[in-house]
């Protein structure tokens, strides 16, 4: 089974809230933490922005198939700008280009979780993102449903 059929076997089949799902996706992966992202391999990890107030949104929590990588960044495909049933396209050399940004490795908050090969056919369809505005320094939420309609 994958991550995705064990939270939703855990979740009983019911709609559970998006932070629900983001919580039990890190203790599930907590085993899995790098200290550096893999090019061509794909990970999740909490992360804040550099200059949030410059976004119109930004996700706090990415699930990036990685790029390419420097001392201080990394580049790659955040999943998360796709609707759910699409993200899988997004496990690419050649991602939707919407999908494209760098990463400070300075500011990610907690572990690179790694998400196996295996589970990425389905791993997108959990809805562990978490897209905020930021305003006068506070973060706001911003529905993933509002954030494609943007897109």
């Amino acid at each position: 089974m994958t991550v995705y059929q064990d939270l939703r076997d855990l979740a009983n089949y019911k709609s559970m809230a998006p932070s629900w799902w983001r919580s039990q996706l890190f203790f599930y992966l907590a085993g899995r933490g790098l200290d550096s992202p893999a090019v061509g391999g794909v990970c999740t990890f909490k992360y804040t922005a550099e200059y949030a107030e410059k976004y119109q949104f930004w996700d706090k929590c990415p699930m990036v198939y990685v790029i390419g990588e420097s001392s201080e960044h990394f580049w790659g495909a955040n999943v998360h700008y796709l609707p759910p049933q699409a993200r899988v396209s997004g496990f690419s050399p050649s991602p939707p280009p919407v999908t494209l940004h760098k990463y400070l490795r300075s500011n990610v908050i907690s572990p690179y979780y790694s998400i196996e090969n295996s589970e990425w056919a389905d791993i997108g369809l959990i809805p562990s993102e978490e897209f905020v505005t930021t305003i006068n320094g506070r973060n706001i939420p911003v529905p993933t449903s509002a954030v494609l309609k943007k897109l």
